[in-house]
């Protein structure tokens, strides 16, 4: 009898601890599809698996001391529900017939020739762009004019790419940026295969935006390619991303590097990586 209870006890432990490492793989799958679904930072993600294991094995050790092994188990098993639900959940948002794989490749790869210095860009800059604006209001006083004569278009966000709320520049640029944020996006979803879009960070700067801005920022320049409505900031950190079918940030940071590299050998485009803004800084040719 005895033997056969203690037989029976390392079963029913087998079988709860074979149970509580399936449950807790199934966290790390769901976790990490959140993590591309949502496309939070993945060190939040660690730390909420921290946090379900911590809880898994916590309410297990309080079932135990208060009421014996067997319904520790039963209680325990009942807790696990927790993420095997999430990862069905989680299963059911990213399961949609997505048969997405990665370009292989390194984003440092691509950004190692993204050195092109202020004087090539600002010789581009002079001969594509427009003469420094003094200030916003003479931007607004002579854009309709400029729109007529298609020497300066306004961009905002689209099904393509995002314009975000910019504090110290204005969404103005001549037409041939326009035509190559267009073929940048095109470029850049055809590589994800998804609806996932870049942010644009910043555009146009007035005189006055650059002396604003050289309180904070050290790369601002009164010589700033941004004055002759020729280059924009695109981020590879940050992206609007395509819940439908997520990417995570390396994969569409290798895509926009790749998407970049292409169109500079095709001499569309001067590409500077900024490490201290977190963007590509991109003048068109």
């Amino acid at each position: 009898m005895v033997e056969n209870r203690d037989r029976a006890k390392i079963v029913v432990r087998t079988a709860y601890y074979l149970t509580t490492l399936v449950c807790l793989g199934l966290a790390v799958w769901a976790l990490y599809y959140a993590y591309l679904y949502f496309n939070l930072p993945l060190v939040l993600w660690i730390f909420l698996y921290i946090l379900i294991a911590a809880y898994l094995v916590g309410m297990g050790i309080i079932a135990y001391q208060k009421q014996g092994f067997a319904k520790a188990v039963i209680h325990s098993l009942a807790f696990q529900l927790v993420p095997l639900c999430g990862a069905i959940l989680v299963f059911s948002l990213v399961s949609r017939g997505d048969t997405y794989k990665p370009t292989p490749g390194k984003p440092n790869t691509y950004e190692r020739s993204f050195n092109d210095m202020q004087n090539k860009q600002k010789a581009a800059a002079l001969a594509n762009g427009l003469t420094p604006f003094r200030s916003r209001a003479e931007i607004e006083g002579n854009y309709g004019k400029l729109r007529l004569t298609r020497k300066l278009v306004r961009i905002e966000s689209n099904p393509k790419y995002v314009v975000r709320e910019l504090t110290s520049s204005s969404p103005y640029v001549v037409p041939k940026v326009r035509d190559l944020l267009e073929d940048i996006a095109v470029r850049f979803q055809e590589k994800t295969q998804s609806k996932t879009r870049f942010i644009v960070t910043s555009v146009l700067r007035t005189e006055e935006d650059v002396k604003k801005l050289r309180k904070t920022n050290v790369n601002a320049s009164t010589n700033s390619c941004h004055c002759n409505a020729t280059t924009v900031d695109i981020s590879y950190v940050r992206f609007s991303p395509d819940k439908v079918r997520p990417r995570n940030e390396y994969e569409l940071r290798l895509a926009l590097a790749q998407t970049l590299h292409e169109l500079r050998k095709e001499g569309r485009c001067y590409v500077k990586i900024e490490r201290k803004q977190y963007c590509y800084h991109i003048t068109v040719r």
